[in-house]
């Protein structure tokens, strides 16, 4: 047994938060150690969340056209991708369709997704009334991921009924600007502060597999526990043909089972929610992340690429023993 790791599990189990020095030992042996980094992580899991796990699902309510320049997404206008460079927005009685089947599927959560930077006031009353329906009509929780907002535009969809507002720093400030130009760190940080501040839950993690380094995934890890984010999204790179990224190779599976074992040490109260490139990245190896530490997944087709049905997802959780929330 790795005595670093056994030490830092026993001070997260405590209650006592690690610092950057012990984050980054725990790094470097977990390398050697993986084993033991992910029984540790998956005692901290079950001591902090037993056996419950969040799940959510997300239907795009306007998907493409956007003229941001984000490396890894298909739905960039500047891009050459399979997505049409016009936006394509759902109509009302399509996204009340989407939450109609999360019902059937027995999903408690559904996220209304926006391609483009912001929202407009036309869309952003539309959303209000079509949420108090989807509340009323279906009894889910509803989560908003519409871009860059102020606290009005956030106070108004708290109002509204959402519950969690979903804005992800991607990855560390330091590394932001090989990744996003059209905008800034900063713009990120102060959407999750508004969020915050109207009261609403905050689901907000990034993406790995961008040519990140171990101490970018250590600065997001600990700006988001800086943020005091409830739910942390962890979305592996499935690179997508005319995008910068495209010829990026996807991280083992291995890998990303380290990562979010590593993120489970750092915020070990905190929802880690494995979305997007679960299914393409991981494989046969998708039960694991629970081992890891994961407590929270996203099922169902992510905005541009296919993930898996959520009829497999729960059998997977049943054969766990795990449970939803």
């Amino acid at each position: 047994m790795n005595t670093l790791i056994a030490q830092c599990a026993q001070q997260v189990l405590d209650g006592a938060s690690l610092d950057r020095s012990q984050i980054e030992r725990l790094g470097q042996q977990s390398k050697e150690a993986l084993d033991d980094l992910l029984y540790h992580a998956n005692r901290i899991r079950q001591h902090f969340f037993g056996s419950k796990v969040r799940v959510c699902s997300i239907v795009p309510g306007r998907l493409g056209g956007c003229d941001q320049d984000c490396a890894f997404c298909a739905q960039s206008v500047r891009y050459d991708t399979p997505i049409d460079k016009k936006a394509q927005t759902l109509t009302d009685e399509q996204i009340l369709s989407a939450a109609d089947q999360a019902c059937d599927n027995k999903v408690p959560h559904l996220g209304i997704v926006y391609s483009g930077k912001t929202i407009t006031e036309k869309e952003l009353a539309r959303l209000e009334s079509l949420i108090r329906r989807i509340r009323t009509e279906y009894g889910i929780g509803v989560c908003a991921s519409l871009g860059i907002i102020n606290i009005d535009q956030a106070q108004r969809l708290a109002a509204a009924g959402v519950t969690r507002y979903n804005h992800n720093l991607e990855t560390s400030e330091r590394h932001f600007g090989k990744i996003v130009t059209t905008h800034t760190y900063q713009d990120r940080v102060r959407t999750v502060e508004a969020a915050k501040q109207a009261g609403l839950g905050v689901c907000c993690g990034g993406i790995f597999g961008i040519g990140e380094s171990e101490s970018d995934r250590i600065d997001m890890a600990l700006e988001l526990r800086h943020l005091g984010v409830d739910t942390v999204p962890m979305n592996f790179l499935h690179p997508i043909p005319g995008t910068p990224l495209a010829g990026s190779s996807t991280l083992c599976p291995l890998e990303i089972l380290r990562i979010i074992a590593l993120y489970r040490f750092i915020l070990p109260k905190t929802h880690l929610k494995v979305a997007g490139g679960r299914v393409l990245n991981l494989r046969d190896m998708q039960s694991w992340i629970f081992y890891a530490g994961c407590t929270s997944i996203l099922t169902g087709n992510y905005l541009t690429t296919a993930g898996r049905d959520a009829k497999d997802d729960f059998q997977m959780l049943k054969d766990l023993g795990l449970e939803v929330a």
